[in-house]
């Protein structure tokens, strides 16, 4: 009788054993994880990632409104606030290089702020060497008085910001030593400008490229002892005055870029900025021209 019951007890595992699932062996097949339930009966909830390129802009704003370096409305330009429609971008982040002129300026730099703009001006003999990190969250540099000259490695710094979208806006004429035209010319040759320190007018400007953006609705301008501008072979460059024929103001287009140099720096002196309408509104269209391709503000 026990013999009987032991051989039922095998022959019933046996058979348990045969029915049952085997684990699967590793193909070498990845299983992927597509992030759907596989029962219509799990309750559990998933949170769902955003996308982070579909190609497609989903606009949040009918017109921008903050500079939060996203594309809000979605017509192709980042951060292209105008609050104020002055043509200005009031998300531009400008950095002075150097002192300013002997005359008074503050009505350009309050303009600036006004604007805005987050400007900020750097002092050749502060803060050491002048670095890529100095020009990050920069839109748009202009070279003042320059005390020193820049080495190699400034210069790279600055030509490799320029190419990647950055604008550059030059002065000079602030004490006819030279040394003013030529350090500026170290930056700026290799950029499609430079200072001709033989040619040096001397009276207001007032034979413009009314069909260049910068030269738009354009009449005097007060030019006063600086020098002229020549534009350097091989470069996408563009006379945008003249003085007695001689170029005054040459605009170039450097990769990403763009680059404007002015042969004078009356223009940001508080004598002209009271009494020369003119002088804000060249401001205003150089800004203009200078960012358009990094902000997208058109005011032509």
């Amino acid at each position: 009788m026990r013999l009987a019951l032991l051989l039922a007890l095998v022959a019933a595992c046996s058979s348990a054993e045969t029915d049952k699932t085997e684990p699967l062996v590793d193909s070498g097949t990845a299983v992927v994880d597509t992030g759907v339930a596989e029962s219509s009966t799990d309750t559990g909830t998933f949170d769902v990632e955003p996308m982070l390129d579909t190609g497609m802009c989903v606009p949040t704003e009918s017109v921008e409104t903050k500079c939060n370096a996203r594309d809000d409305d979605c017509n192709g330009a980042i951060d292209d606030v105008d609050v104020g429609k002055d043509g200005i971008c009031d998300c531009l982040g400008v950095l002075i290089l150097g002192a300013p002129g002997s005359n008074t300026a503050s009505a350009f730099e309050a303009w600036l702020k006004a604007k805005g703009t987050t400007t900020k001006r750097r002092l050749d003999s502060a803060g050491g060497p002048l670095v890529a990190a100095d020009l990050t969250g920069v839109d748009v540099v202009i070279l003042d008085r320059l005390s020193r000259d820049y080495d190699a490695a400034e210069v790279l710094a600055l030509h490799n910001w320029v190419k990647a979208g950055g604008g550059l806006i030059a002065m000079t004429g602030y004490d006819h030593s030279g040394a003013d035209a030529t350090r500026p010319n170290k930056i700026l040759e290799a950029l499609g400008a430079k200072y001709d320190t033989t040619i040096r007018p001397s009276a207001p400007i007032t034979d413009w490229d009314l069909t260049h953006p910068i030269g738009k609705d354009m009449s005097s301008v007060t030019f006063a002892g600086g020098y002229a501008v020549t534009p350097v072979a091989g470069f996408k460059t563009a006379v945008v005055a003249r003085s007695s024929g001689n170029p005054v103001a040459v605009a170039v287009d450097v990769s990403m870029g763009r680059v404007f140099a002015w042969g004078d720096e009356w223009i940001e002196y508080d004598s002209e900025w009271s009494t020369l309408p003119t002088v804000p509104k060249l401001w205003a269209n150089i800004f203009g021209w200078v960012v358009q391709r990094r902000c997208g503000v058109k005011i032509f």
